[in-house]
This record gives C-alpha cells, sequence and structure tokens, in this order.
C-alpha cells in the first residue's frame, strides 16, 4: 500500500515592504537617509504598521497619511516641542514619498512657510530635498530613480514602476532586522 504524506502547511508570509535600498547614510546631516522603495503593489496596513511603529505615530494616523497625504506633527511634550515632523507627499504622476524633519528642519519650514506664504507642507518638502545630497537630488528627478531594470533582480523589475519611497533615517529594530543584508551589513 502507498502511504499519503501530509505535507505541513507553510506559515503565512509577511508581506514585502521594500525591494529597492539605496545607502545615503554617508552624507552630511539632514542628508544622511536610507532611500527604501518598493517596485509592486503597496500593502497599506501593513506599512503603516510600520511606519507608525518606528515613528511612534498612531495607526489611525499613519494609514490616513499614506492614504491621503499631508503631514503630522508631533505633539509637545511638557509645552516643549521635542520632535520634528513626520510627512507624506503623494504625487499624482510618480510614486508616493515619507520622511521625517528633526527640530532644525521643521523650524526652517514653518519660518518658510509663514515668509513665503505658502503651505506648510509644500515648506517642508523644500526643505527636505534641499538637505538632500545632489547625487540623490538628481535621481529623485529621473523615472523610477533611474535604476536600469535589466540589471535588477527579476522579482524587482517584474513589480514595475517604483510605487512608494521612504526616506529612513531612524534604526527601529524592524527597520533593522528588514534591511540587513544576507553579509550582515546593513
Amino acid at each position: 500500500m502507498f502511504k499519503i504524506k501530509k505535507r505541513p502547511l507553510k506559515p503565512a508570509k509577511e508581506p514585502q515592504l521594500y525591494n529597492v535600498l539605496e545607502n545615503y547614510t554617508d552624507f552630511d546631516p539632514p542628508g544622511n537617509v536610507m532611500v527604501c522603495a518598493m517596485a509592486g503593489e503597496e500593502n497599506i496596513e501593513h506599512h503603516a504598521k510600520v511606519l507608525g511603529e518606528s515613528y511612534e505615530i498612531p495607526l489611525e494616523d499613519m494609514c490616513r497619511l499614506l492614504t491621503d497625504g499631508g503631514l503630522y506633527t508631533y505633539p509637545e511634550t511638557g509645552g516643549v516641542v521635542t520632535r520634528g515632523m513626520f510627512v507624506c507627499r503623494i504625487d499624482p504622476t510618480g510614486p508616493k514619498q515619507t520622511w521625517v524633519l528633526d527640530l532644525e528642519q521643521t523650524a526652517q519650514a514653518e519660518q518658510l512657510a509663514k515668509f513665503s506664504n505658502i503651505p506648510l507642507a509644500e515648506a517642508a518638502e523644500r526643505v527636505f530635498y534641499r538637505g538632500l545630497s545632489e547625487e540623490l537630488q538628481e535621481r529623485l528627478t529621473r523615472k523610477n530613480l533611474g535604476l536600469d531594470y535589466g540589471k535588477l533582480e527579476r522579482s524587482v523589475a517584474r513589480g514595475g514602476d517604483i510605487r512608494y519611497i521612504d526616506f529612513r533615517k531612524d534604526w527601529s529594530p524592524y527597520f533593522k532586522r528588514k534591511c540587513s543584508m544576507p553579509d550582515g551589513s546593513m
């Protein structure tokens, strides 16, 4: 007689958050960021959970930001501003982008908005991009960061255009776990 073996069920695979990582952390602050991008569909719930956990933003607020765009200003602690702001920019012609401004950048954005009579979100965008390295600024003007899809891993290239870019400065445990390379480097 034949024995039928049951295969063990595979655990549910966690959705992939990023499949394109570029390191710009060697540049001077505030442009020392890790560019984390996704060429493929965005899982908003998972994305919001990870970013909310990393930046200590309530899940509902993070879901709203990732869906509608906008900015989140951290609440004051004892009447003192201790953190900057989180910004999500939804570009109808390009990928969604998220980043965090530190206290100094937040103050610059508030001054720029006040004296130039522009919305705070636009001022935050100008201040953030001004702080990035010239190389990264130039790459952001090109479609899909100027990546050569012929040289990329097939699974990444199959994902299509880059859907979102997170400019990360934090090194939360989740982020370290997801961004470590097979050789142990970041």
